[in-house]
């Protein structure tokens, strides 16, 4: 089985001209997050950015740091195994956010009183103790989110360049890329990551919209829906199915955790307690709702486009991701979208998917390694040395 994995990992269309591709990305990101960290002259705006950004910068952000490459790979898992019956999810995300912009729960009040962190808060609402306690909480519980962020995305590289899932190549690859998103991080702060984030978020959104357009015109759509109806049934399409992929209870679980996740998760907050004003934060957050919508549904539509593929017109692939077919142990269906993309896009274009897929793995490191940081400093460490 191992070999035969392997076997499907080489049969990609990546090569060195794409491996080019993707070093010139990693460059130009690196040397534009150097070259803005000459702004970030306080402490304010080494974490807040000045407290300065206007809305298509707050939004571009925003989608950039939420829009995150282990955000893509789960995503794509769940229009694998669930069809487009997941397509409910995205929908929630997006209805939570634009109810948080339109009401400005939350985060409006929390813009106002001009907080660089949630703990901030906790201080001036609760006292020290519970900032210290709040700090340590949020830290812990982030720093432990982001352990799977960095093979997850690793994953997705190894599987779309057709190297080794085993040995030194996924180790390499998640301390490569760290390094170079914490180099600018740490030196530059917020200011270098809200423009790096905004030059990821481009190439982003031109990666997502271009493969989509191949992976339609390699499959073509009425075989997209014919194989999912074949082979999933009703569930494939209806998520409120009592014996499908998802049901009733996940549905109000999902909505709930979209009003959270833009609310309260100190990341993303962290985009609104750097926006110019408490009213630019709810603009911020309606025009993200359309983001967050897309960030879900397309990955989405590449997991149940790898269902289609491997069902149609890779027969070997059925044999590692079904083995109830051929028998054996299943092979971790997160490789099958990166799989999958290895072997319809064309040289040159795989690159830049590939450019695209680390931007999105960059924009949510830097954050979260920034929004961390922060965490401990401001409020831990400076309100127990005082």
């Amino acid at each position: 089985m191992e070999s035969t994995f392997s076997e499907a990992l080489s049969q990609t269309n990546f090569t060195l001209i794409d491996w080019v591709i993707v070093g010139a990305y990693l460059s130009v990101s690196l040397v534009i997050g150097l070259l803005v960290k000459r702004f970030a002259t306080n402490m304010t705006s080494y974490i807040g950015a000045g407290r300065a950004l206007g809305t298509r910068l707050g939004v571009a952000t925003l989608a950039g740091t939420e829009t995150g490459l282990v955000t893509v790979m789960y995503s794509s898992q769940k229009g694998f195994t669930g069809g487009f019956a997941a397509f409910h999810i995205a929908v929630m995300a997006a209805l939570g956010t634009f109810i948080i912009g339109a009401t400005g729960l939350i985060v409006y009040r929390l813009r106002k009183l001009k907080v660089l962190t949630i703990p901030e808060y906790y201080e001036q609402r609760f006292g020290r103790k519970t900032r210290i306690l709040g700090a340590v909480m949020l830290a812990l519980g982030g720093i432990l989110n982001m352990g799977m962020f960095l093979k997850v995305g690793s994953m997705f590289i190894v599987g779309i360049t057709g190297m080794s899932a085993t040995g030194w190549a996924l180790p390499t690859v998640m301390t490569v890329l760290l390094i170079l998103v914490l180099t600018y991080t740490v030196l530059g702060g917020m200011i270098s990551v809200v423009v790096t984030d905004y030059i990821q978020f481009v190439v982003l959104s031109l990666g997502l919209l271009f493969a989509t357009g191949l992976i339609i015109y390699h499959l073509g759509w009425q075989n997209i829906f014919d194989t999912v109806a074949i082979q999933m049934g009703e569930k494939g399409f209806n998520p409120v199915l009592a014996e499908g992929t998802f049901g009733i209870d996940y549905i109000i679980w999902m909505g709930f955790l979209g009003l959270i996740a833009c609310a309260v998760w100190p990341a993303a907050v962290a985009r609104a307690l750097a926006m110019e004003s408490p009213e630019a934060v709810k603009v911020q957050y309606m025009w993200s709702s359309v983001a967050y919508l897309i960030r879900f549904l397309i990955p989405y539509f590449w997991g149940i486009a790898a269902f289609v593929f491997i069902f149609t017109k890779a027969p070997e692939l059925k044999l590692l991701f079904f083995p109830e077919v051929g028998g054996g142990e299943p092979i971790d269906n997160l490789y099958a979208m990166p799989i999958f993309l290895g072997r319809i896009l064309p040289v040159g274009i795989i690159g830049v998917i590939t450019a695209a897929m680390i931007a999105a793995f960059m924009s949510t490191h830097d954050s979260y390694l920034l929004c961390w940081s922060s965490v401990i400093t401001q409020d831990i460490i400076v309100p127990i040395s005082r």
